[in-house]
């Protein structure tokens, strides 16, 4: 298998951007995502911490875990395999 290349039920990391209403300001935040799941409470405010996460999500269920700086991109940064 070649793991250079997401597979349907791999974790990803999206960089996104989130506004506050109240303020208008602007923010940067790191969901994990996987199949299955809503990506709510997965949100991190770092991503060291969002990578810790997928880590561990990504090595319990024997899976790859990448990064993905825009949702949707076709440019992604294998972190780890655990295949």
């Amino acid at each position: 298998m070649d793991s250079t290349h997401k597979r349907h039920d791999d974790i990803v990391i999206q960089r996104r951007f989130v506004t506050n209403a109240s303020t208008c300001a602007v923010r940067q935040i790191y969901a994990v995502t996987y199949p299955g799941h809503t990506d709510r409470g997965l949100e991190q405010g770092s991503y060291a911490d969002a990578e810790q996460v997928a880590l561990v999500l990504a090595e319990q269920t024997k899976v790859s875990a990448w990064y993905e700086e825009t949702p949707n991109s076709e440019k992604r940064t294998l972190i780890r395999s655990f295949r």
